[in-house]
This record gives C-alpha cells, sequence and structure tokens, in this order.
C-alpha cells in the first residue's frame, strides 16, 4: 500500500475547499445584501420622515466628489481579490448558489 496523497485525494480536497469557499462567500454576499438594503430603508425612511435632508450643498458635493475618487482604487483591489476566486469551478458556483439561498 502506498503512502502519502495520491491526485485522487488531492482532487476531492481542492473541491471541497472550493465548495466551503463558495459557501462562504454566498452566505457573505447574501449578508452585504441584507445589511445595505436596509441602510436604504432607513435613509428613505428619515427622508420621507424629515429627520434627514439630503439638500446639495458643497459640502456634500466635497464628500460625493471624494467617495467617487477613493473607490476606483477599491474597485482595482476588488478585482484583483476576485481573480483569486475559483469563479468557473462547477464546485465552487454549487456553493456559491446554496450560500445564497440557505445562508
Amino acid at each position: 500500500m502506498a503512502t502519502g496523497l495520491d491526485l485522487t485525494t488531492i482532487t476531492s480536497v481542492f473541491s471541497v475547499t472550493t465548495f466551503i469557499i463558495g459557501i462562504l462567500l454566498g452566505v457573505i454576499i447574501k449578508r452585504v445584501f441584507k445589511l445595505a438594503m436596509a441602510i436604504v430603508a432607513l435613509v428613505v425612511l428619515l427622508v420621507v420622515t424629515g429627520y434627514l435632508n439630503l439638500a446639495w450643498s458643497v459640502p456634500s458635493a466635497t464628500t460625493v466628489y471624494y467617495v467617487f475618487n477613493q473607490a476606483q482604487p477599491a474597485a482595482g483591489q476588488a478585482v484583483g481579490l476576485a481573480s483569486l476566486l475559483p469563479i468557473s469551478s462547477v464546485t465552487f458556483l454549487a456553493g456559491a448558489a446554496i450560500g445564497l439561498w440557505k445562508g
């Protein structure tokens, strides 16, 4: 009997690992989406009730300009991180679907 790892064991470990990564990513995406929807609902509620005024002013324009300038480097880093994910793997996609559904 041979000792060590054979190709079948390595392949199954890789498949399980990509499946777990997919589940975790699906759960994270679902929770981030829920949080974003809750924040949008809160802002809408505050605007409707009058507690928050969304009038355009110089400080708000400066803030929006700053956010959009900082978004491009963040998007570049996100693209770099996304390239690390095994998106073409069937087990990753199945895990992500289950994470989005059950997460």
